[in-house]
């Protein structure tokens, strides 16, 4: 069939002239995927606001030989809280660059498509930052990241005395292992129960979960070191949020 129905995030746009741009999306039914969507940039153009990132929109696909294109879109969810608020959008834009790292394209997960989804919508309500690291536990596990916490991630034995995490290991460490690996880092029980809450607690119940700032900087940290190593790459949207939180 030249012509399929798909329900998709807009993850990113680039525009590529003639009033054009270029969609990268993440559709329910056939994960990510580029799309062109002709002359949406124009002022006449009924398409330009379901195309915007961060926009979960009904999209009517017609495939072509070497790139699929738009023939008509209609918005779903325009999420304008995303975009009123610098803050939020930097997290955003972190959500939509991390799954076009995770995923590979035409590979379908439904399960990350709803994540994202939820997280998007709860972040009108509720904190950013605590939904993008619960996410990025989740969205990890999904793909087969997933850190270990409940037992040493070298020996597999149950973690006792001061625990560490190593990127490398794939997750926490006893005392004993963590003392033989350099690039273990030091961590706290209390932070490895934090995590273990950011992986199993639902998004809409995070809001209850009480982060120091000192432990919200050191787990910000050390996940994004762990996502850094397995996706063996820095992400440009993390860089950012950084310089924004820095800022008085």
């Amino acid at each position: 069939m030249k012509l399929y129905k798909v329900d998709a995030i807009v993850l990113r746009s680039i525009e590529c002239g003639n009033g054009d741009k270029l969609l990268v999306i993440f559709s329910r039914e056939h994960g990510k995927m580029k799309v062109m969507a002709h002359g949406v940039t124009k002022p006449s153009s009924r398409k330009r606001g379901s195309v915007q990132p961060f926009t979960y929109t009904k999209f009517l696909i017609h495939r072509g030989r070497e790139l699929d294109s738009v023939s008509q879109c209609e918005g779903i969810e325009m999420f304008p809280f995303l975009r009123a608020d610098l803050g939020i959008i930097s997290y955003a834009s972190y959500l939509a660059e991390l799954v076009q790292c995770l995923i590979p394209e035409g590979e379908q997960n439904e399960p990350l498509f709803r994540l994202l989804l939820e997280t998007m919508r709860l972040m009108k309500e509720r904190e950013a930052e605590i939904l993008t690291r619960s996410f990025e536990l989740k969205a990890a596990g999904l793909m087969g990241y997933l850190p270990v916490l409940e037992a040493c991630a070298h020996c597999g034995e149950p973690p006792a005395g001061s625990l560490f995490f190593s990127a490398e290991t794939g997750g926490v460490l006893c005392e004993a292992c963590g003392a033989g690996d350099p690039r273990a880092v030091p961590v706290s029980r209390g932070m490895v129960e934090t995590l273990k809450a950011l992986l199993n607690w639902p998004q809409d119940r995070l809001r209850q979960l009480k982060i120091s700032p000192a432990d919200r900087k050191r787990i910000k940290t050390l996940l994004y070191d762990y996502l850094k190593y397995y996706l063996e790459r820095d992400l440009k949207s993390a860089s950012f949020i950084n310089r924004f939180a820095e800022e008085p």
